[in-house]
């Protein structure tokens, strides 16, 4: 029902005072009040009907009509009992805010205005709902005969005179009734990742949208898809609109859940394998039944999500959806309950090399970061391993780098088996506790000293090991007399037990410098 159609109701005498030319807004329903400011109990589309018994200075007709149209009414209806007329400061707050003013003479009560106006809202909404399950009889069975969501979205929204767009966290489009170019997804998925409460709107490209969550399995934000709908129409209010293409989408969405449970289950298999260390033939069987040839190029993959409350494969879902654009070459295990790397994926990458790899991983995470919030994502990349044989060793190395990413700081960390030195890929492997007992017998008498007395003897070790034990250059890097240089090492030797003469000295002392503190 538009707002034209009740103030042309001709027994109501309402005259409109300030929005003539944008009287064709739908409306959802009459809500009467007099707070100052009711946006709590607006959810857009309504005819506001007031007795401006809220206003107590002109300043609180700006106050008032600011909270209005930010909530999305279709217009305010100001009743005369209170003042004789409508104050000037009200149509012109209504003027710079752009939501149509119509004046309610004392003799029409509001109760007159919800008598003429419900009946027929209420008429047409049961028509429309009629409409609604007769479509979404058509949709089931449509989905169920093999449908995809792209052949029933732009259908459904034309005929509801939307355009809309389906996209995951990471602003991989999954359907859609009309182009939307990279910014314009980029844009649609970091305000759905960042956004305090959905649904939330947004402006992209210039056109207004409306941005709702679809929940899948599991239940958080970083597994839902988000749904971005375009203003209704007088055929179908936003919320209206909104609510059947939300159905529509959540239909498939449930689809694409059950599809991955199965492919989960294989996938599985496959993890559990590698986990335990089984045998070649058998892993090559498993790695065929998920669709990967066992002569292929291999990449191994473990993360971990921690800080978020969850459901075990949350973390799981959060790496298909980070591997997505690598499919169908992957597949995504979750490992035992008690194991801190819960994920372990293998990507099949014969044609692409592993810094395509690595950066589809890096462009994920980053879209997801802001919906983290106090959780933490850690991955590690194994370099390329060439066919099944060599998978093991590739496992081995992400949980080295997964190790490493652990380390480094940050909510979202990623480390490739190719940026880890050698040294550093052997002693990610060494325990943390291990780890850190050994560099702090080495270093801590130093930094303790360095602490107590500003000697900088740490710093002197590390240029000196980097210098290659080079007197000379080392005292010009560092600004110091060689004699002084000379007095610094040997206090080092003194603390530490070591003598940096020795090769397996300087070796240890090398290793604990490059060890996390």
């Amino acid at each position: 029902m538009l707002l034209r159609e009740v103030l042309a109701m001709p027994q109501l005498r309402l005259s409109v005072l300030a929005g003539a030319d944008d009287l064709d807004r739908p409306l959802t329903r009459l809500y009467i009040t007099d707070l100052l400011d009711p946006r709590r109990y607006l959810s857009g589309g309504e005819v506001v009907l007031t007795g401006l018994m809220w206003r107590r200075a002109p300043a609180d007709s700006e106050t008032f009509v600011a909270a209005c149209a930010a909530a999305g009414v279709a217009a305010i209806g100001a009743g005369d009992a209170a003042y004789g007329s409508v104050p000037a400061d009200l149509v012109e707050a209504c003027r710079v805010h752009q939501v149509p003013l119509f004046e309610v003479p004392v003799e029409v009560s509001f109760r007159d205005i919800l008598d003429e106006v419900n009946p027929s809202l209420w008429a047409r909404r049961a028509t429309g709902l009629a409409s609604v399950l007769v479509r979404h009889r058509g949709l089931v069975a449509a989905m169920a005969a093999g449908a995809r969501l792209g052949d029933l979205l732009s259908p459904v929204a034309a005929d509801l005179g939307v355009d809309c767009w389906v996209l995951t966290p990471t602003g991989r489009i999954v359907a859609g009734t009309a182009g939307l170019d990279a910014a314009g997804r980029a844009d649609l998925a970091a305000a759905f990742v960042a956004a305090d409460r959905l649904p939330v709107a947004v402006t992209v490209a210039g056109r207004p949208l409306t941005v709702l969550a679809v929940p899948g399995r599991p239940e958080h934000r970083l597994a839902s898809w988000l749904l971005a709908v375009t203003a209704g129409t007088a055929r179908a209010p936003l919320p209206d609109a909104a609510d059947e293409l939300v159905s529509l989408v959540a239909l498939a969405r449930a689809q694409a859940d059950e599809a991955t449970r199965v492919e989960r289950r294989l996938a599985d298999r496959v993890g559990s394998l590698l986990d335990s260390g089984g045998d070649l033939a058998e892993l090559r069987a498993r790695l065929s039944s998920c669709g990967l040839s066992p002569d292929s190029t291999f990449l191994a993959l473990t993360a971990s999500l921690t800080g978020l409350p969850g459901p075990a494969e949350l973390a799981v879902a959060v790496v298909e959806e980070i591997l997505r654009p690598c499919a169908p070459q992957t597949v995504v295990a979750g490992l035992a309950a008690d194991r801190p790397d819960g994920v372990l994926a293998v990507v099949s990458a014969p044609a692409q090399p592993a810094s395509t790899v690595l950066d589809t991983v890096r462009a994920g995470i980053a879209a997801l970061v802001p919906a983290l919030g106090a959780g933490r994502l850690a991955v590690g990349i194994s370099g390329p391993a060439a066919g099944a044989v060599a998978l093991p060793g590739a496992v081995e190395e992400a949980r080295h780098a997964w190790r490493a990413a652990i380390d480094r700081p940050g909510r979202a960390t990623v480390v490739s088996a190719d940026e880890l030195a050698s040294h550093l890929l052997l002693l990610a492997g060494v325990p943390t506790d291990t780890r850190r007992a050994f560099r702090d017998r080495l270093l801590g008498p130093l930094v303790e000293y360095d602490r107590v007395h500003d000697a900088r003897l740490v710093q002197t070790l590390e240029t000196f090991l980097d210098c290659s034990g080079s007197w000379t250059r080392c005292a010009e890097l560092l600004h110091v007399h060689v004699n002084t240089l000379r007095y610094r090492i040997g206090r080092v030797e003194q603390l530490t037990g070591r003598d940096l003469n020795r090769f397996e000295d300087r070796v240890d002392l090398f290793l604990a410098l490059r060890l996390p503190g």
